[in-house]
Parts: C-alpha cells; sequence; structure tokens
C-alpha cells in the first residue's frame, strides 16, 4: 500500500470557475489550503474494509497527512473496518436488527432504549468517533428530556440498563474491528441500589387466594403464589404437562410479549424448563378447574381453539391443551392475568368505594358495589392508606349503589374514590406474588439452592441477590444453631443475663 498526498483548496479563477487540482497559485503559500492522504486496499482485503480506496483530508501539514494514513494503513491490516460516516444511530438499529437470539421482551425493551435514550442524543455522531464523554452526556439529557415527556420517567435503574445495551452492542463493534475500543467501558454512573423487594406477607398472600377462590382463574394465582411460577409460565402451561398422579408440572413454554404482538416461546432461562413438585391444593384446585374447563369446551363444541402463536423463529405454533384460557378456548395474555389480578387484590377486605363526596359530621355514606355486609366497624382509607375509622349500623340499597348509615358522625371529610374497608392489601404486581412465594419458602428455612431450582433462575447467586434482605431472619438462626453446636466449657453470658435462668458472668457446662 503506497501513500500518496497532495495539497488541495477551494479557490476560484476570476471567472469564478474552481482551479483544477494542484493548479491554484497560492497552494506553495505555507499556510494555503490543507493536505489530503489516499492509498489503494488490497484486493484480500477489499471486502472487510468495503473499500478500494481509503482517503481522508483536512490535515494542516503534509507530515500530519502522511501519519494518518500510516494509522490508517495499520487499521486495514489488523483487519478492523473502515466504517467511514457511519453513525452511531445506524449502527444501533443495525445490531438491533441482526441480534436473532434476543428474547421478545428483551427486543422490545432494546427498541425502546435505542428510540427514546439513544438515538435522540448520539445517533448523528460518527461512531469512530464516539468517546464516554459524549455517551455520559447523552444519557444525562435523555434523564431530563424524560421527565417533560409523559408517561414513566427515567431513573438511576433505567440509565445502567441503557448503558450495559450500549456497551454490549458497542462490544460487539469491537469484536468486528469496527472501532478500537469500547468508549462505554469509560463511563462510571451514580451508584444506584436496586429496591428491596418487598412482598405481601403470608396472611396477606392468603387472604387475597380466599378472594380469589371463586374466580374461574384461582388455580392460576395458586401456582404463582405458592409454586412461584411466571406468569407466562402459566399461561402457556399444558394438560400434558401435569402429572396429577405425582404431583408435578412441566415447564415446557410460556406466553410472552414482544412489542404489540404475542408469541409462545421456551422457558426465560434454560433452567427455566423444569418440573416443579405441587401441593396436594393446587392439584386439587386443578382438578376443579379442569372440570370447569370441560364444561366450557362442551358449550363451545367444535369452535374450541386455543388459537395459533409465532415461536421464537416466528414460525407458527397451534397451542393445544393449554390449562388457562378465556371461556371461549383462546390462550391468555398475561396482562389480562396481571388484570384480573389486580381487580380480585383491591377488593380484599373492601366494603366499597365512595361514590359521592361527604363533610366531616356526616351521617351517611353512598359507596358503589358492596362487597360484604354493611353493620360493623371499619377503616376508612386513602389512596390505600388508613385515614380514620366508622361504625356503620346499616344500608339501604340504591340500585347499583348503597347508602350507609353511620352510627355516629364521620370523623374526616371523605371524596369520591376513597374506601371503606378493613386490612386492605397494599398494591402489588402480579409478579410480586411470585416474590411472595420466594419469600416464604426462605422464611420457612428452605434452603436457597432448592428456592432457586423452583424459581427457575438461572443461579443461585440471583437468587440470592434478589431476596437477600430475606435472609436475614435465616442468618439469625444459623448463628444460634452453630453456637449451640460447638460443645464448650465455658460460656459467658451478658452481665444481665441472657435467659430467664442465668445471672451473668461464666457459666460451667461441663463439657456439654
Amino acid at each position: 500500500m503506497r501513500i500518496k498526498t497532495e495539497k488541495r483548496c477551494g479557490c476560484r479563477d476570476e471567472n469564478g470557475r474552481k482551479y483544477p487540482r494542484g493548479t491554484c497559485p497560492k497552494l506553495d503559500q505555507r499556510k494555503h489550503g490543507t493536505w489530503n492522504y489516499r492509498f489503494r486496499v488490497p484486493k484480500g482485503l477489499v471486502a472487510l474494509v468495503g473499500k478500494t480506496e481509503l482517503s481522508s483530508s483536512g490535515y494542516v501539514t503534509k507530515k500530519a497527512a502522511e501519519e494518518a494514513a500510516e494509522e490508517a494503513m495499520a487499521t486495514v491490516r489488523t483487519g478492523q473496518q473502515h466504517i467511514g460516516a457511519l453513525t452511531v444511530g445506524a449502527y444501533l438499529w443495525d445490531w438491533h436488527s441482526r441480534k436473532n437470539a434476543l428474547r421478545p421482551t428483551t427486543r422490545s425493551r432494546y427498541e425502546q432504549f435505542i428510540r427514546l435514550h439513544l438515538d435522540p442524543f448520539l445517533g448523528e455522531m460518527p461512531l469512530s468517533g464516539l468517546r464516554a464523554e459524549h455517551i455520559d452526556a447523552a444519557l444525562k439529557r435523555a434523564v431530563i428530556a424524560a421527565q417533560e415527556r409523559p408517561g414513566r420517567p427515567v431513573g438511576p435503574a433505567t440509565a445502567r440498563d441503557v448503558l450495559k445495551m450500549l456497551r454490549a452492542a458497542l462490544n460487539d463493534a469491537k469484536r468486528q474491528r469496527m472501532i478500537p475500543f469500547n468508549p462505554a467501558d469509560g463511563v462510571d454512573l451514580p451508584s444506584h441500589q436496586a429496591p428491596e423487594v418487598e412482598p405481601w406477607e403470608a396472611a396477606e398472600v392468603g387472604r387475597f387466594l380466599d378472594e380469589a377462590a371463586g374466580d374461574r382463574l384461582s388455580a392460576a394465582y395458586e401456582l404463582i403464589a405458592l409454586h412461584g411460577l411466571r406468569r407466562g409460565e402459566v399461561c402457556g402451561a399444558t394438560w400434558a404437562g401435569l402429572d396429577e398422579a405425582a404431583g408435578v408440572l412441566t415447564i415446557r413454554q410460556q406466553i410472552t410479549r414482544s412489542g404489540a404482538a404475542l408469541g409462545v416461546w421456551p422457558p426465560k432461562t434454560k433452567s427455566g424448563r423444569r418440573k416443579v413438585d405441587l401441593a396436594a391444593v393446587t392439584v386439587g384446585s386443578l382438578g376443579a378447574h379442569r372440570l370447569r374447563q370441560d364444561d366450557e369446551r362442551a358449550a363451545i363444541g367444535d369452535g374450541w381453539d386455543n388459537g395459533v402463536l409465532p415461536d421464537e423463529h416466528g414460525v407458527p405454533v397451534q397451542l393445544r391443551e393449554l390449562i388457562f384460557t378465556h371461556p371461549s378456548g383462546r390462550h391468555l395474555a398475561p396482562e389480562y392475568l396481571t388484570r384480573q389480578m389486580q381487580r380480585i387484590a383491591r377488593r380484599v377486605g373492601l366494603l366499597g368505594n365512595v361514590r359521592a363526596s361527604a363533610p366531616s359530621g356526616a351521617t351517611t355514606l353512598t359507596i358503589g358495589t358492596r362487597y360484604r355486609p354493611a353493620q360493623g366497624t371499619w377503616t376508612l382509607y386513602r389512596d390505600r392508606e388508613p385515614i380514620g375509622e366508622v361504625t356503620v349500623s346499616g344500608a339501604t340499597q340504591q340500585g347499583a349503589r348503597s347508602l350507609l348509615h353511620l352510627a355516629g358522625p364521620l370523623p374526616v371529610a371523605l371524596a369520591v374514590g376513597d374506601e371503606i374497608g378493613e386490612q386492605l392489601l397494599s398494591p402489588k404486581r402480579l409478579h410480586d406474588l411470585r416474590h411472595g412465594s420466594a419469600s416464604i419458602m426462605l422464611g420457612g428455612g428452605i434452603d436457597i439452592t432448592t428456592v432457586s431450582k423452583i424459581l427457575g433462575h438461572s443461579s443461585t447467586s440471583m437468587t440470592g441477590n434478589t431476596y437477600a434482605h430475606l435472609l436475614r431472619s435465616t442468618g439469625q438462626q444459623a448463628a444460634e444453631m452453630i453456637a449451640a453446636a460447638i460443645p464448650r466449657a465455658v460460656r459467658r453470658g451478658h452481665p444481665a443475663g441472657t435467659s430467664s435462668g442465668e445471672t451473668g458472668g461464666a457459666v460451667t457446662t461441663n463439657g456439654v
């Protein structure tokens, strides 16, 4: 490869025509014009580089042009692609389209990251010029822009996820020798600690399941709350995978969403394809559900059809023997299961929702649908937070509404949407039922390896990181067990004593 350099300028003659290359009379002047270089790419590297000739201009001196040319030559010799004016945005969209192994939900998230947080701020920048400071500034601008946009704001966790995706994309560019280094490696975001998982307590889960007992999907909620299934796994569960005699459900597929489209995919992780041991009560619930579904199928007749969804390769799959469906036989969307769960959860302990504002001191109160007998003492709630208490002596039905007669004056003014009930549940996601299952198992002393396998996590470290705060009680139990298991001649207690039988000081145990 032979380097050619020459000086150029944009001067024009007296007729306004541009001077032919190298003919401007001022080119001999030291500071007039700029230098450029060009060299031909060896035939064997043209396919990799994408060009037969490489050139660049704008150098102040001939030496600078030659040094730049030598650097470009070295890049060609090591096999790095010459990406020219390829922009960050163009590269990211192309990278996204080529990531065939992404799961639907991950693909949808990555598309959102590029569209909302990266392309608007880095899209026009040449990939070859991208640096850590550009990425850092872009992420800060993305956070500010998101605050002005309706919808969910961008927090520290999202910013870290965007950076993680960008780092992976640029690592691919580095491996393909499109860039010499990954500029995202130099970005250091502020430290962020994810909020701890705080699911419902066991008693609250029980109250939810009791409320859901009459719902046609009650067995689905049991699978999530008692056995930690993901909602997509529940939607994709089949009768063929259920062994009632052994009390085992095999998870082979899940129904999940990618953007606006649903698909049927393998479980989220390799370990997600698993056999789940079921409690006898869950097997019984599934049996009752099967009888109900048999009646629904008989009513539909030949029209009973679970539907068709694409698999991870886009190939249509006829769904068969789904355990949970609409009454028509069609498959369930995961978000449908979520909406139904939250509707039931809001009803737990609820007498009714306030339908007409009432001033403090009022002796009657209008609510909507009444879910329980009215007489008794109830708590008043606003945004699920207690704001007072009232005793109801009776109720008069007024169409779909009820007029509650209060035994005493209303202690606070109430607005439409406030609630009256007893021990209402805090708002939770359907996925929090799965978290609750893990919490109850860990609190009951089940080892983390078993819990991880039941949940279908890819590793025990993931389980430990997610539920570390739930292991505090088991850690204390372990400490006491170790202390009690080691024989010692002398145990020293607190001077005030550590139990009702101790008076402090050293205690001789005679080797026990």
